[in-house]
């Protein structure tokens, strides 16, 4: 370790979290709704260090055909998880998913000139890059700020498609930590800090205002790592609850009221029959389903008729179960509710959240079952 550079450390760090979110791939693999995509993130991840991989072997002869042939990966591995990020945060299958591959096409297309180039003078590129004489080395700098500014609108859509998620979170699940995915949304706004400053040290180098003779390994392992970052953390094990309705399903004039009216009720009945309240994780699609009804159409009705969002609906439930049961068999529960006030909902809710896990880790069979959907009468 000791005869290791900076650089050299680096890199291997980098090597071993990449490798870390392999075997989490290969194991946790059926359990992500987006695993095809992850999967191919991971896969072409190392290629984004393929420049310093040639740089650590010495340039060797055999390997000079690869040198600055692997510019289009990070357009590739974006558009991957973007639209993991889309899967796991909506339940609506899009059809445009080939459209974000176009600008790793372009890349691949764009890399061919360079790519025709004699060995030496991609070896000398490759051990001094280009620096200043803009109207000379344009086609160079382009290909890094075209890749850049793809990477950062895409990063900027996966930020919204979270951001969107978790607006309407309260309206489709009951326990919103189960669910929510803060973190994933900070390594999108590393992601976009990443693609933000490679343009930034791109631009000031192609116009010779930046002393940094090495810049291109600055900015391939500033981007790798923020790839990395991101995809380590769509690789936590986790819950998920894809958005079942559309923001433009969420518009006041989507439904009649009279609609809106049913389906609350078929909605109640459902809970009721099912004690569904009494299921921690509850999502409003397991509700709609057994109540035979669509999850925009509930999410609407607790918004606007009742006033109040999805959990809070289920939590009035919640509430009344926990005065008519743990009021009546627990004592620290009742002295304490009692100095907050009988009717304390936060407090209560807490209390029976933990109270149905502790029921549930007594029933881990159980535990994942969905509510029952009485079929339709024929």
């Amino acid at each position: 370790m000791g005869d290791m550079s900076l650089y050299q450390i680096a890199i291997s760090t980098m090597l071993v979290g990449w490798f870390v979110g392999l075997i989490l791939m290969w194991v946790r693999y059926e359990q992500f709704p987006h695993a095809s995509l992850l999967l191919t993130a991971i896969i072409f991840w190392p290629l984004m260090l393929l420049d310093e991989w040639l740089k650590l072997s010495g340039y060797q002869e055999p390997l000079h055909f690869l040198i600055g042939s692997s510019q289009f990966v990070s357009a590739l591995i974006a558009a991957c998880l973007l639209l993991s990020i889309r899967k796991i945060t909506t339940a609506f299958v899009a059809k445009n998913n080939a459209l974000f591959f176009i600008p790793t096409l372009l890349l691949v297309a764009g890399q061919f000139p360079l790519l025709l180039l004699a060995p030496d003078v991609r070896v000398d590129m490759l051990s001094s890059p280009p620096v200043g004489d803009l109207l000379v080395n344009w086609p160079y700098f382009a290909t890094y700020l075209f890749s850049a500014f793809v990477t950062l609108s895409f990063a900027v859509h996966a930020a919204e498609y979270l951001a969107t998620y978790h607006y309407y979170l309260s309206d489709q699940v009951v326990d919103i930590d189960i669910f929510e995915m803060k973190i994933t949304s900070n390594g999108c706004y590393v992601l976009m800090f990443c693609a933000f400053l490679t343009i930034c040290v791109v631009t000031l180098i192609s116009f010779d205002l930046l002393p940094l003779t090495q810049w291109q390994t600055l900015v391939n392992m500033i981007n790798a790592l923020g790839f990395l970052y991101l995809i380590l953390l769509l690789l936590q094990k986790r819950k998920y609850s894809p958005t079942p309705f559309l923001e433009s399903q969420m518009s006041k004039g989507a439904y009649t009221e009279e609609k809106l009216r049913s389906t609350l009720k078929l909605a109640e009945k459902a809970i009721i029959q099912h004690k569904a309240y009494k299921r921690k994780g509850l999502r409003i699609k397991q509700i709609a389903d057994a109540a035979q009804v669509e999850p925009a159409a509930l999410a609407m009705a607790t918004r606007f008729v009742l006033k109040r969002n999805f959990r809070a609906f289920v939590y009035h439930y919640r509430l009344e179960y926990a005065k008519k049961v743990l009021m009546r068999t627990d004592q620290k529960v009742t002295s304490v509710a009692k100095r907050l006030g009988f009717n304390s909902e936060k407090y209560l809710s807490n209390v029976f959240v933990k109270y149905i896990g502790a029921m549930g880790s007594k029933r881990k069979a159980k535990k994942t079952d969905p509510i029952p959907v009485t079929p339709p009468k024929q």
